[in-house]
């Protein structure tokens, strides 16, 4: 059994299911909340996750609720969004945080960092992902206009997580970016690999089933060992 597969057994056993939707919140190691948030930013939680760093797995441990800009506008109930980058970062000093989600395809829930069907540990609930409205009408066969309604509020998708360093296993903010994935064949091949270096391969040789990086005003607090 691999070391990925190992943990991410050790992972589910904390796993807190939430309702499914058109897609699921991911998400391992829920802990109680300790306040009700206010927009923007995330209960106070205490849980575990993985991620990729260089080829390898990783854990995340979280000690502190998301963040979100609310300088920039969101429809979302938790003030977060996807497409504009932040005016104000909760730190001085943060990492990027690279997030593939898969797009128009499903992958096997315990195949992913943050599983859709299930909540992930200081993650937001849902997303505005009203300004990606055009790029993913194609991909669902509809128009921008039928799908703008269900991005506005929109449950977000389970996921994989990459870093590019590991901030001496210090805990700080992560500065969340997506990276999109339209093709299964590809998706499970930046799976393998388990490395940023592979997916900005692929986004230099101009891949067109990988979009990104796009920005988001969100960020997460965690220490990655």
């Amino acid at each position: 059994m691999s070391v990925r597969t190992t943990m991410r057994g050790r992972w589910a056993k904390i796993a807190v299911p939430l309702a499914a939707a058109a897609f699921a919140v991911g998400g391992l190691g829920v802990a109680q909340a300790t306040s009700t948030p206010a927009v923007g930013h995330g209960e106070m939680e205490y849980g575990q996750t993985v991620g990729f760093y260089k080829g390898s797995p990783v854990e995340f441990t979280y000690t502190k609720g998301f963040f979100c800009d609310t300088t920039v506008a969101a429809t979302s109930a938790t003030g977060c969004e996807v497409g504009q980058i932040f005016n104000r970062a909760p730190a001085a000093s943060y990492d990027p945080l690279y997030i593939t989600v898969p797009l128009g395809f499903t992958v096997p829930p315990m195949r992913m960092d943050c599983p859709s069907g299930l909540k992930c540990v200081d993650h937001p609930a849902t997303l505005d992902l009203t300004r990606l409205a055009a790029a993913l009408a194609p991909i669902f066969k509809t128009t921008p206009a039928q799908l703008l309604p269900a991005l506005r509020d929109f449950v977000t998708p389970g996921h994989d997580h990459f870093l590019t360093n590991l901030n001496n296993g210090q805990p700080e903010w992560w500065d969340v970016q997506v990276v999109g994935v339209t093709s299964k064949a590809v998706y499970d091949d930046i799976h393998e690999h388990g490395s940023f270096s592979y997916i900005q391969k692929l986004i230099s040789a101009k891949n067109p089933n990988v979009v990104g990086p796009i920005p988001t005003n969100l960020f997460l607090y965690f220490k990655a060992l």
